[in-house]
Order: C-alpha cells, then sequence, then structure tokens
C-alpha cells in the first residue's frame, strides 16, 4: 500500500499501459468454477484479509491462503492475517510464504505468525525454518526493528529466505513466477500453478504490462482495487488501480475470472469498484474474507 495516508467456519478440507502440513480446510461458497457438479479443482484460495492500509473491525489486511498438491502457501501477512489463518488451521501448516513487498500492510504478521512457529508447541522445539520468498534484503529489513542481536537471530533463522528477485521458485510440485509491478517500492506480481490450473496475484501495482503478461489466460486473477472511481489519474504516482484498471487489465490478459481485493479502509467503495470492472470485463467477483475459491 502507498497512499497518503469474515468470517471463516471450519468444514471439511476442501490502451496498453506503460511497462513498468495439515489444518482445518473452508466452507465453500460456490463460484464459477466452483459450482455443484463441477470437477474440484487442484487450486485453492483462501481470502484471509483484503483491505488497506488498516484492518477495519473483524476484518485483516491483505493475506491469502493458497493450497495444490498437499502444499499451502501464504501469500502476503498484512495484519490481522494470523488470526484469521487460525480459523483454516495454524502456521505449522503452511510449506511456505510469500511477501510480495515491504509495505507494512502486507507483512507485519510475520512477527506474530514467527512467534507461532517459535513458541506454539512448547515445551516442543521450534519449527523447522518455512521458505520465505520475499524481496531481496528482506531478512535484515524485517529483523531490523527487534532491539537484540539475539531477538534478529531467531527471528531470521525461523525462515529461510528466497529472493523474489529469481524470478521462479517451487514448493513441493507448485511452481511460482514473480514479476515487478508498478510501485513506489519494489513489488512483485505472483503467478502459482499447479494441476494445469494458474492463479496470478497483482499485489500493489499500477498499469503494468509485465504483470498483464504474466496474467494472460489465467484461471484466476487476484487484482487489486484501490483507487476509487474516478481517481484514476493518481494510479501512475501511487502504484494502484481502480476497479475498472482492473477489469480492463483483466480483459487485455484474457483471464478467465478476476478477483477484486486490496481495498482501501477508509473510503472503499467496494460495490462500485465491482460495477466498474464488470463493465469491461464479465466475470468478476468481489474477494470475500473466509470464503475459499476454486481456481
Amino acid at each position: 500500500m502507498h497512499l497518503p495516508c469474515r468470517r471463516r467456519t471450519p468444514a471439511a478440507r476442501p490502451g496498453l499501459p506503460p511497462a513498468c502440513g495439515r489444518g482445518r480446510a473452508s466452507r465453500h461458497r460456490p463460484v464459477p468454477g466452483d459450482l455443484p457438479g463441477a470437477p474440484a479443482s487442484p487450486l485453492k484460495l483462501t481470502i484471509l484479509g483484503k483491505w488497506s492500509p488498516y484492518p477495519p473491525a473483524g476484518g485483516a489486511c491483505p493475506g491469502y491462503l493458497v493450497e495444490a498438491d498437499g502444499v499451502r502457501i501464504l501469500l502476503d501477512c498484512g495484519s490481522g492475517t494470523v488470526s484469521s489463518l487460525h480459523r483454516v488451521g495454524t502456521a505449522f501448516d503452511l510449506n511456505a510464504i510469500v511477501i510480495s513487498h515491504l509495505h507494512p500492510d502486507h507483512f507485519t504478521d510475520i512477527y506474530p505468525l514467527r512467534n507461532e512457529l517459535a513458541y506454539g508447541r512448547l515445551p516442543d522445539p521450534p519449527a523447522p525454518s518455512v521458505p520465505l520468498f520475499a524481496p531481496a534484503g528482506a531478512a535484515g529489513y524485517l529483523a531490523a526493528c527487534l532491539p537484540k542481536p539475539e531477538s534478529r537471530q531467531e527471528f531470521t533463522a525461523g525462515f529461510s529466505f528466497r529472493p523474489l528477485e529469481d524470478g521462479v521458485g517451487a514448493v513441493g510440485q507448485v511452481r511460482l513466477r514473480f514479476v515487478m509491478t508498478s510501485h513506489p517500492m519494489p513489488c512483485h506480481g505472483v503467478e502459482i500453478s499447479a494441476g494445469g490450473r494458474r492463479l496470478v496475484y497483482s499485489a500493489d501495482t499500477g498499469p503494468c504490462e509485465a504483470l498483464e503478461r504474466l496474467a494472460a489466460g489465467c484461471d484466476l486473477f487476484l487484482c487489486e482495487s484501490t483507487l476509487l472511481e474516478g481517481d484514476e489519474h493518481l494510479a501512475g504516482r501511487l502504484g494502484h488501480l481502480s476497479g475498472g484498471m482492473a477489469g480492463a487489465a483483466a480483459q487485455r490478459a484474457g483471464v478467465k475470472r478476476l478477483l477484486l481485493t486490496h481495498f482501501f479502509t477508509p473510503r472503499h467503495a467496494v460495490k462500485e469498484s465491482s460495477a466498474a470492472a464488470a463493465k469491461l470485463f464479465g466475470d468478476v467477483r468481489v474477494a470475500d474474507e473466509g470464503v475459499t475459491y476454486e481456481v
């Protein structure tokens, strides 16, 4: 986020822009691709949080749980994400974490998550280190706010840091790709693919050709929608999209479905954003916290 600045019931597991382990699973709500009688998708997305730059009552900042082939990946870790995660599992279920960039609304719950991994099963020892895909230099940046050298060392030892700048990654049979988006600080969009299905996450971005190329033809495009309709002139400076701009990007990329997220907490206009996107792209939904979507 760079601006001047609900629920989950446990159940069975279930014109071109400028370049630029185990846990409880979710209750499913029918969406296109997740209809009664339709084949189950090998790739699932659960919305843990969708707000920025701070969480409202009962909500959370950006955080998403992706499940495929027995692998669980936490995609961003904003304020409130760990609490939301506990409605469906625990930090011990995670096989990897991705932090798209180092604006606080996307990473601050990494500290309570690390505390859970370190102390959540006392007197047992801490969990093994978890792969953490993050921007280069993230280890030092994230540890810098901790007061003592031993605290910083303990924190960084809890993760195996892998730079997003490598462009690719893998967690078991799940494949990851990363591209730089258009944002005031280094930020990466993420593609997660498994079983022939592709999820692409915009992270934070203004108009960005590289992101649209990554998203081309994907099964589900999880795209930010921060700006209010009418504020599109701020997109380049702030590095964000409106709902209408997200719809246009989805149309250009030829994605199959569009799921809007990253709504501006103080003045959100979710219905307006969705309506603006729908004028340009037919199959659009608003991300609903606590809901699992089949990709």
